[in-house]
């Protein structure tokens, strides 16, 4: 469903009100949480990311969530968040069941989780839906995709996880998930699997086995975390042939496979008082194939070995404002970072086989519940770019301002 702007005013306006008066809710013992946060994006006009119209500036930029938690026993929790969210030509503020579990936990050592549970990716994947609870807009792109944020941002099955203390070497929290990812064909992933082969509107998608699983150790020295997590899991389906993005100008169907996709994120953070600083080092293996129903259109076959790596600080200066900054490097194919196998990953040129983003954030806090962010990024490669890939400029920016309100 798509809210319109009258609709998304009112409520703004209605949750600020509320929420200065009242913060979170409690019904009959559930705590109720949600948030509202509309933006605006400028991209240079060539290079629509990732909101489809982004070049000529949109406000088709905008997050909705109300979530439902209940301690229905000391060791048993259950909850569930309702989202909606639109970056133009997807998500269209259709509203989902972001994460909906119920969780027992035996031990520190030992509890479990079952039903879609948040995938524990990198430093930020599970807390990445609220716009208040972070620094940035846009967080590294490699690592948090925004077009992979429907697919691959949870898992449909079960999860066990715990704490195991170590004494003077700190704490050891692990997470071990199984299930399949809610992967959509009409999502922004579906659009970037159509987009790596160029010519592919995906009709149907479908998960295999998923497993996802984060070793997070909590050091000795105060403030400073380490992180190892990946997912792996195979995605496939069939697809409608876009005539007037096909090399042949053909009609038709196909079957696509995303197979063995295996991703790696190697991660650290330090916090000292009022300052945070991180870094992320991320492998991604997979193979995606393609087959045409037309019998003459030769199949499309691309395996990549990707790497990322990208440096982050925020800092805040008083109780109203904080100011973040980051610098990531994405490369298409890691034994080639010049770029020089573009035409065997149908990329075009050189410069589409990498992208590398300077980023600051202005975040402002004026009063409780309300959180003012503008930010603005230098790109250099168009390796993440889905809409307008082969006209995209190389050298360019994004311009991004969001309000959200959150109780």
């Amino acid at each position: 469903m798509r809210m319109p702007l009258a609709c998304i005013t009112a409520l703004v306006a209605s949750l600020t009100v509320f929420c200065s008066a009242a913060g979170a809710v409690e019904l009959e013992g559930v705590d109720i949480h949600g948030f509202v946060s509309q933006g605006f994006i400028k991209t240079t006009k060539q290079n629509n990311f990732p909101v489809s119209n982004s070049g000529q500036g949109s406000f088709n930029f905008n997050d909705f969530g109300i979530n439902f938690s209940k301690e229905v026993t000391p060791d048993l929790h259950v909850g569930v968040q309702l989202f909606a969210f639109d970056r133009g030509n997807y998500g269209r503020d259709k509203i989902i069941v972001d994460w909906a579990y119920g969780d027992y936990r035996f031990k520190d050592w030992l509890g479990f989780r079952a039903g879609k549970v948040k995938i524990p990716l990198g430093l930020y994947n599970d807390a990445r839906d609220n716009d208040a609870l972070r620094t940035f807009i846009f967080l590294p792109q490699q690592a948090y995709f925004d077009y992979e944020r429907d697919s691959l941002v949870a898992i449909l099955g079960g999860a066990v996880y715990g704490s195991l203390p170590m004494g003077a070497a700190g704490t050891l929290n692990y997470q071990l998930e199984v299930g399949a990812v809610p992967a959509v064909s009409d999502g922004g992933f579906a659009k970037e699997i159509g987009g790596m082969v160029g010519d592919l509107n995906i009709t149907d998608i479908s998960s295999k086995t998923s497993v996802a699983h984060s070793l997070e150790w909590r050091t000795p020295v105060p403030g400073l975390r380490a992180l190892v997590t990946g997912l792996h899991t195979t995605l496939s389906g069939t697809a409608a042939v876009d005539p007037t993005q096909n090399r042949d100008g053909l009609d038709g169907s196909a079957t696509w496979k995303y197979d063995s996709l295996h991703r790696y994120l190697f991660s650290a953070e330090y916090s000292y008082q009022d300052l945070v600083l991180s870094g992320e080092y991320e492998l991604d293996d997979y193979t995606l194939h393609a087959d045409y129903s037309n019998g003459t259109t030769v199949p499309f076959n691309s395996k990549q070995a990707t790497d990322s790596w990208c440096v982050m600080a925020t800092y805040r200066l008083n109780n109203w404002f904080e100011v973040g900054s980051f610098y990531h490097e994405v490369y298409a194919d890691r034994h080639h970072r010049d770029g020089s196998t573009f035409a065997e990953f149908n990329l075009l040129r050189p410069e589409n086989m990498w992208w590398k983003d300077t980023a600051l954030t202005l975040r402002f806090d004026p009063i409780r519940h309300m959180v003012l962010k503008v930010e603005g990024h230098y790109i250099n490669g168009n390796y993440e770019i889905i809409e307008n890939f082969a006209g995209a400029k190389s050298d360019w920016y994004i311009f991004a301002t969001k309000a959200t309100f959150t109780f």
